[in-house]
């Protein structure tokens, strides 16, 4: 039977971290941290500037050393050994090619300095430029490719040493939207079919979820929640999580009961709602938080739903349309209908309806 390649690969743990961290001086960048990356597995660490994804990635590399912990690989220690004794590779944001070379001349290089063999060496080079689709570009300068090829040659130059683990630092920021989606699909494509570990680092949530078989989302050095896209869209376990990934209204309220996985929660906008209880800590009469997608809500005419507002905006985005309301109390929600739908003009008076068995309960947070 062929494997279905979105499926999240076997767990056969491959890097382990434990109870690393590191200071900057008086700065703590990160805090300890246990995690594990398995082998064949496509893990995002995915957080806004300054939370540390950059710098777990570096640690991993061997370009930082842990203040505490260890990390180890296959079982083995590696947490001191330098860069160039790691079984791994790293992808630059700014690619930090060869400019002085070929591209056939960069992607030699790095099996050159390792010893093999010339004809060893030929036999890679020509499999990665069949992997990347440029095999037409192996005499061509650097300076001679756009920045997309010029992506490519510096995934293939990562590649062709066939590294345990791939670090890539934020490879695509610098790209136009088009051309980013269509390397995102690429970078897919060769982690499936050489099942080698990716580490990628970035701070759009779009692409992390487009691409990952799991994501680790991180903030001020701690890593906040750690799962497939869907596990963190659906169930986020914080409100910075459900803020982080995708859009989402927030409901202040308090807790009026708890069953069977169930929370009942009364809103301080004058209604209640039965939601699934997303939070283990959450207790009856606890204040919480009612989370809902745009795609949770419906737009129903005026006094034919949960709560009455006016429209502020709507916004067309081709296959939905987002309707922007302000509740009669002052609190905005947005809204996310199908395109066909009757939703008003701007100005004019609507219901929000929440959707049979949408949305979260979480505990607040402190």
């Amino acid at each position: 039977m062929k494997k279905d390649a979105s499926q999240i690969p076997a767990q056969q743990p491959l890097v382990e971290l434990r109870e690393v961290s590191k200071n900057y001086g008086a700065v703590q960048a990160l805090q300890p941290t246990n995690l594990t990356i398995n082998q064949g597995e496509f893990l995002t660490l995915l957080g806004p500037s300054g939370c540390g994804k950059s710098t777990l990635l570096r640690l991993l590399g061997g370009f930082e050393i842990p203040t505490g912990g260890t990390i180890a690989v296959a079982g083995k220690d590696v947490t001191r050994l330098p860069p160039e004794r790691r079984p791994f590779n790293m992808v630059f944001q700014s690619y930090a090619l060869f400019p002085h070379l070929t591209v056939s001349g960069n992607l030699a290089y790095g099996p050159n300095i390792a010893g093999f063999p010339q004809a060893e060496i030929a036999k890679r080079t020509d499999e990665v430029l069949e992997m990347i689709h440029l095999p037409h570009l192996r005499d061509r300068k650097i300076n001679e490719l756009s920045g997309g090829q010029q992506q490519r040659i510096a995934l293939a130059r990562a590649l062709i040493n066939r590294p345990k683990v791939l670090l890539l630092d934020e490879p695509l920021s610098a790209l136009d939207l088009k051309l980013r989606k269509h390397l995102q699909a690429e970078l897919r494509r060769i982690q499936r079919q050489l099942q080698t570990t990716f580490v990628f680092v970035t701070h759009d949530q779009e692409e992390a979820m487009s691409m990952s078989h799991r994501i680790c989302l991180m903030d001020h050095g701690w890593i906040r929640q750690i799962g497939k896209p869907d596990e963190l869209y659906n169930m986020p376990n914080s409100e910075y999580s459900a803020r982080f990934i995708g859009e989402a209204n927030f409901f202040s309220g308090i807790v009026d009961q708890l069953s069977g996985g169930k929370a009942k929660i009364r809103l301080d906008v004058g209604d209640s709602l039965v939601l699934t209880a997303a939070d283990p800590d959450l207790v009856v009469g606890a204040s919480a938080t009612a989370m809902l997608r745009p795609e949770h809500l419906e737009i129903m005419a005026a006094g034919e739903g949960m709560l009455d507002g006016t429209i502020r905006d709507v916004i067309f985005f081709g296959p939905y349309q987002e309707v922007c309301l302000t509740l009669d109390n002052g609190v905005d929600v947005d809204i996310r209908a199908r395109r066909e739908a009757a939703v008003g003009e701007e100005g004019s008076r609507a219901s929000v309806a929440v959707l049979e068995d949408r949305g979260i309960v979480l505990a607040n947070e402190s």
